[in-house]
């Protein structure tokens, strides 16, 4: 009972009530629909009882109690027909939505480890095709079972009130074909897998194939990546074949052929109870005429069985992306008194393999502190946990004083702007990336901000300037216009704690010196942790961290840290070295 307790609430995703209400509607339609089939068996017996000698005229008042019926039958439908289409037509689509958004926010909160697990191609096909999937079966084929059961139930009833015989001949063969049924339903849930891995596969390829054309074009290798793409789709194709050829429809047939013997067993049976004269000619008629549609809502049960397994596969997908485990607050969502931050015997590990040990740093309020150290030492790890991006595995990260765990998520990010390497900007205008700062800011404001970003000379010099709808991702404009509208969007926020990684790493020279303007501007007064590669825009932190292979291992200003000749002095002296090169002649 607990089972199919669980897959009703997966079929109406919690919202059982307003499924019910649309299934009911759906069976009044389908029971007023199909009462006249029933009155026309009826009529033609009331008429035809004078031929049969049963009467010597056509009973007048059960004629009239018949064209009442049916004249109450047009009106029912015509009222109860205009609820239910309305239901047909919106069906689950407020459902769906409203468990896509509660999806949504769901993924929002959980850590960035189980993104870096899963691929975009992945969710996205959750989000897609899963839905879909469960959404056809909720809305057409499981009220097309519920109606198909009801009406093979009043015809039992109704078949049986006029010989109970005949009813047992025609449906005799239905308890035998029933285990074909379900054999098709337990194998299509084996090979269903491969088909539905295979999906995800072609969802991540297409995904991973447009993303990177252009690397794959600058190193000639579009056609052969396109290879790999096309035998993922004809491995997708191969299996969609072999669940219809091999699984669904084989033994679905088989179901059909068993079932449709109860049409011939009928025939016999009927024939010689009215050869015996055991069963009215008339009653042996009506029955061999239900019997040709009596077994197509049952052959309909057949094909949407398939659609109930397809639907579970695409259920479970759902619900366990509803049962990830997101970051939560252990307190009363308190909020933090201050904006000091400190990580307190600190220890991470991306999967397996950890990047922080036992790492313990301070950042003191309203001062600039600086990460710096080799490539993959956990810079960039330590922003995001301040973040909370991910929780940590052992220690406290506490702003104000107050562990982040004790915040939710929102809370801690609402206090935090943040300027990445890699920048991210929506499908959407360049006033509207920006906007993402602060929902509530002026043009005036949003302007203001691009100035100081010193990016709205290049986009007053675009086609539709602030309107530009810039590509996915920012694809339309450099890296270093991505930069700085990623800037502009910070300092529209105006939060207390700027991280800062690589903020000015894809900027030329010139746009590099009007954006450390800009960002001495945006860290006035707050607290500001850089990630740095370039050594010389730190030199006036208050204090540099150096990170190498997740520990800390120096400490100090930057004229400390080079009479102390230690890794700093050394990347100090590479970095001086560097920026001497040049290219040797032949």
């Amino acid at each position: 009972m607990s089972k199919i307790k669980n897959w009703y609430q997966l079929l109406t995703f919690g919202e059982g009530k307003r499924y019910n209400k649309f299934l009911l509607w759906m069976l009044f339609d389908s029971f007023v629909m199909t009462l006249p089939y029933g009155l026309v068996i009826l009529a033609i017996y009331i008429f035809m009882q004078p031929v049969m000698g049963l009467t010597a005229s056509v009973p007048e008042k059960k004629a009239w109690i018949l064209t009442g019926v049916l004249l109450a039958q047009a009106i029912a439908y015509f009222l109860i027909r205009q609820k239910s289409y309305i239901y047909s037509c919106t069906g689950m689509v407020k459902t769906m939505r409203n468990s896509r958004l509660k999806l949504g926010e769901h993924l929002r909160k959980l850590p960035m480890g189980f993104f870096d697990s899963r691929d975009a191609g992945d969710i996205s096909t959750v989000f897609l095709r899963d839905y879909d999937t469960v959404e056809q079966l909720s809305d057409k084929a499981f009220p097309q079972f519920a109606i198909t059961f009801v009406r093979v139930l009043m015809s039992v009833i109704m078949m049986a009130i006029f010989d109970y015989r005949m009813a047992l001949a025609l449906f005799i063969t239905i308890p035998f074909a029933l285990p074909f049924a379900f054999l098709s339903y337990k194998k299509f849930n084996v090979t269903n897998d491969n088909l539905m891995k295979s999906n995800q596969k072609a969802a991540s390829g297409i995904l991973e194939y447009v993303g990177g054309i252009k690397t794959l074009k600058a190193f000639n290798l579009a056609g052969e990546r396109f290879s790999t793409l096309k035998e993922t789709l004809n491995n997708q194709k191969k299996y969609a074949i072999e669940i219809e050829t091999k699984t669904a429809a084989p033994l679905s047939i088989a179901g059909r052929a068993v079932l449709n013997l109860g049409i011939v067993f009928t025939i016999l049976f009927g024939g010689f109870l009215t050869i015996s004269l055991k069963l009215n000619p008339f009653f042996y008629i009506a029955f061999l005429i239900m019997s040709v549609s009596m077994y197509e809502p049952i052959v309909i049960f057949f094909i949407y069985l398939v659609d109930f397994a397809r639907c579970k596969k695409s259920g479970d997908r759902i619900t366990k992306l509803f049962e990830e485990k997101a970051l939560t607050a252990t307190g009363d969502e308190l909020s933090a008194q201050g904006t000091d931050i400190e990580m307190e015997n600190v220890s991470f590990s991306y999967s397996k393999k950890e990047v922080l040990h036992d790492v313990s740093l301070k950042f003191p309020s309203k001062a600039i502190t600086a990460l710096v150290g080799p490539s993959g030492s956990g810079k960039s790890t330590i922003t995001r946990l301040i973040a909370r991006f991910w929780d940590v595995n052992k220690g406290d990260v506490k702003i104000g004083g107050l562990p982040v765990t004790a915040m939710t998520s929102d809370q801690v990010l609402e206090n935090i702007a943040m300027v990445f390497q890699d920048v991210y900007l929506f499908h959407d205008t360049i006033e509207a990336n920006i906007r993402m700062g602060n929902e509530t800011a002026t043009k005036e404001e949003v302007y203001e901000a691009a100035k100081k970003a010193a990016c709205h000379d290049f986009i007053m010099s675009l086609p539709e300037q602030y309107n530009t709808i810039v590509g996915e991702g920012g694809s339309t404009l450099s890296g270093g216009e991505k930069q700085r509208i990623s800037i502009a969007r910070a300092l529209l926020k105006d939060a207390p704690i700027i991280l800062l990684d690589e903020a000015t790493a894809s900027l030329d020279p010139e746009n590099e010196v009007l954006i450390q303007r800009a960002i001495s501007n945006l860290v006035k007064g707050k607290t500001v942790i850089i990630v740095a590669h370039r050594l010389r825009s730190i030199c006036n932190a208050d204090n540099i961290y150096v990170i190498n292979d997740g520990r800390i291992e120096e400490s100090g200003k930057h004229a400390e840290l080079l009479n102390k000749k230690g890794l700093y002095a050394k990347l100090w002296s590479e970095q001086t070295k560097a920026g001497n090169w040049k290219l040797l002649e032949n």
